[in-house]
């Protein structure tokens, strides 16, 4: 359960499709334990921060506990940035329900930090809908209260997000994502973005 490298942190963990965003900085230069007890895990990280902040040397740390029973599974993750001493939580729920998977995800921050910067707070909930072998459909909403102000302080404007990502298997090794999000922002202009992919497995 050792590891130590350049690695995605528990933080890069999303929802299912693309409407989502629930963390900040989740790559970096780190020595990690996670204890597997199988529908039980938790986890502790210490993480360079060092080029993310406008302070030298710091250091943040994170930690996970999980526990999985059945088609259902949360996880309860914090992180600490001891740079701008300020820090975050996030949970998240995942559940077999119909022919799909629900997800909910929420989160707080005492201030910004490299873990989580864009808001005071967020939630977020999507559901994969497995319409055939091949294709899935997962709309998502997102809404995030008091957006981050200035590099140390979050404000009063809040912003929300809709949208909805198709992924289809078009043979075996080759297949194709389509999202498309709509943004509405206080004080700022609505924007509707996405993409198109192709990914082909070897």
């Amino acid at each position: 359960g050792l590891k130590a490298g350049f690695f995605y942190n528990w933080w890069d963990k999303g929802l299912n499709g693309e409407t989502d965003t629930l963390g900040n900085v989740t790559e970096f230069n780190s020595i990690a334990y996670l204890y597997d007890g199988g529908s039980f895990q938790a986890g502790i990280s210490v993480d360079e921060l060092e080029g993310w902040s406008t302070k030298a040397n710091g250091i943040g740390i994170s930690g996970i506990v999980s526990a999985s029973v059945g088609g259902v599974s949360f996880d309860l993750l914090g992180g600490y940035d001891t740079e701008w001493e300020e820090g975050a939580i996030r949970g998240l729920l995942s559940a077999d329900l119909g022919p799909g998977v629900f997800q909910l995800a929420g989160i707080w921050a005492s201030n910004p930090n490299t873990y989580w910067n864009a808001s005071e707070w967020s939630v977020a909930a999507s559901y994969r809908w497995n319409a055939t072998d091949k294709l899935a459909v997962t709309p998502g909403v997102q809404y995030f209260g008091s957006l981050q102000d200035s590099v140390t302080d979050f404000g009063s404007d809040d912003m929300w997000r809709a949208g909805v990502t198709l992924d289809y298997k078009i043979t075996e090794g080759l297949a194709t994502r389509v999202s498309v999000q709509y943004e509405d922002a206080d004080n700022s202009d609505d924007q509707v973005f996405g993409f198109v992919r192709l990914q082909r497995d070897f």
